[in-house]
């Protein structure tokens, strides 16, 4: 590892298997959010279940940076890995989410174009025009004394779904391209975690 803080610089093999350690942390992580979602309504879930997804759009941000230039290390046969601004969870965050909105108004307006017309274009969601970085210490310290907790930023929790769902989807994709890239080069790697969906319990454990 280099000595900057937000560049990482493995060697190849071991950035592969760092690439499907991430995948598989990520999968962990929605079972979290699946869990807290799933329970009775009580205060503090959604802001729980938010802080969670935003961990998940950061190391969605770190996996796509990753996975991109495991490839092109394969490709190019470099012995190394050189990613970027890895440790910038703020940036890598705000990059995941740009991403996953962008497919999110793609599948909408595919929807649209084949005649759906209960679909609408998803707007800007409000926590995208807050300081990203400070998200997470809003929501899970206490404001100042005197000064008001405002966390109307929070999304609705069926469009929370819908973010972890396109997370947790680009996830194991990202996870079967480097299993595949990786017995190209002789490795064999496996994610570890499958999906196990239960009918009619939409908040289980999906991931064991």
């Amino acid at each position: 590892m280099s000595g900057e803080a937000d560049v990482l610089h493995p060697a190849r093999d071991a950035a592969f298997q760092m690439a499907e350690d991430l995948a598989a942390h990520i999968l962990e992580n929605s079972n979290t959010y699946h869990v807290l979602a799933g329970q009775d309504e009580y205060p503090g879930r959604d802001r729980l279940r938010f802080s969670v997804l935003l961990v998940m759009f950061e190391e969605m941000g770190k996996i796509m940076a990753l996975v991109q230039q495991c490839e092109r290390a394969a490709k190019a046969d470099y012995l190394n890995v050189r990613v970027e601004d890895f440790h910038d969870h703020c940036l890598n965050g705000r990059k995941a989410t740009s991403q996953i909105l962008e497919e999110l108004r793609t599948a909408e307006k595919a929807s649209l174009s084949l005649g759906r017309k209960d679909i609408k274009l998803s707007e800007e969601p409000a926590f995208v025009k807050e300081d990203f970085c400070s998200l997470q210490e809003r929501l899970l310290y206490m404001a100042p004394e005197g000064q008001k907790q405002n966390l109307d930023f929070i999304p609705p929790g069926a469009l929370m779904d819908r973010y972890a769902t396109i997370i947790e989807r680009n996830t194991l994709a990202a996870g079967d391209y480097i299993h595949d890239l990786g017995k190209a080069l002789g490795l064999w790697l496996q994610l570890g975690l499958k999906p196990k969906m239960r009918e009619g319990e939409p908040h289980s454990l999906r991931y064991l």
